[in-house]
């Protein structure tokens, strides 16, 4: 019975209510998802709440009261359903209309590492619609830019055909939109590696998520209160091709269109330990400071777990996205 309710659910999110958000006008189309967040936040079984709950304590230690939790969690997956609905937009012919909502700043940060002629690493965050960057560089007119997703193929749990069906539709957005190419597996992630380092060599903008769950090699660095494990791939990337990091990261405004923000590029001159990690560290900074201001927009709060300790003070392992999420 669990099995074919996913399959139901995905099916209604992927075909009734992608062509309502696809015909109606953008601010109804949140509307709607406003209210299945708010759905998904009074259903929500009471121990992924203490989880959440716990997390946040985890993170911010006790500056949180009950009410200012449950605000965040509320939030949090009424930005979920709009991030869905932004998916949807994307799939629009009239498209371009909701890319000239957004608005941006640092964008000369992207042009100074360009102009270096070594390429750039597009630094994104699991916070907001991170996937809108590349969509709306190519409408900038940053024709040299390309996308990563892993998206698991198939979709465990589901239905064969119901995945199939799903991941067409995300397969067929992304890389008409966003120019992105696609990992269906976690073994592809060589292969990952292997296109960004080639894609700098010809001075691309290629995306790289900062604090992905995905990788090889880790490192520990400060975040708030814990000790968070993230991989060190886009720095070591940076050292290998001499490409910048920029980091990046996109706010939802009061009317639903995006702010892009780009933040001061960042140099790794060479693979050791110790500058790897400073780079890392300064990028997780920057985080910080967006989490603390936005902390719904951050996607990992119900994906955390504690691996260990250093010194006395939590390691926080992030776990990868769910299926079912864009």
């Amino acid at each position: 019975m669990k099995l074919y309710f996913k399959d139901f659910l995905l099916l209604l999110i992927y075909f009734p209510y992608r062509w309502l958000v696809q015909a109606l006008p953008f601010q109804i189309s949140y509307s709607m998802a406003t209210l299945f967040g708010n759905i998904q936040y009074q259903v929500l079984p009471p121990h992924q709440k203490n989880r959440f709950f716990s997390h946040l304590d985890l993170i911010f230690g006790d500056k949180l009261d009950t009410q200012e939790k449950k605000t965040i969690l509320r939030h949090f997956y009424v930005e979920k359903q709009k991030k869905i609905a932004d998916l949807f937009i994307l799939g629009r012919k009239d498209y371009e209309n909701y890319l000239q909502t957004c608005s941006i700043e640092g964008l000369d940060y992207v042009d100074q590492v360009l102009s270096q002629g070594k390429g750039m690493i597009g630094l994104n965050f699991h916070f907001g619609f991170a996937h809108l960057i590349p969509p709306f560089a190519l409408h900038k007119g940053y024709k040299k830019i390309i996308g990563f997703l892993v998206l698991q193929s198939p979709i465990k749990g589901v239905n064969p055909w119901v995945s199939r069906r799903i991941l067409h539709i995300k397969h067929s957005i992304w890389k008409e939109r966003g120019n992105f190419q696609i990992f269906s597996s976690l073994k592809s992630l060589t292969y990952l590696a292997i296109a960004q380092y080639q894609h700098l060599r010809q001075n691309y903008i290629v995306s790289a998520a900062g604090d992905g769950a995905l990788g090889e090699k880790f490192t520990s660095v400060d975040f708030f209160n814990v000790k968070l494990k993230v991989p060190l791939g886009p720095a070591l990337l940076s050292a290998k091709t001499g490409a910048a990091m920029v980091p990046n990261f996109v706010i939802r405004r009061k009317d639903n269109a995006h702010h892009i923000i780009f933040e001061e590029p960042i140099q790794v001159d060479n693979e050791e330990e110790e500058t790897l990690k400073m780079a890392v560290q300064r990028y997780i900074q920057r985080l910080e400071h967006y989490v603390s201001r936005y902390p719904a927009h951050w996607g990992y709060w119900n994906r955390m777990e504690i691996e260990g300790f250093e010194g006395g003070i939590p390691l926080v392992r992030l776990v990868t996205r769910k299926p079912f999420e864009t």
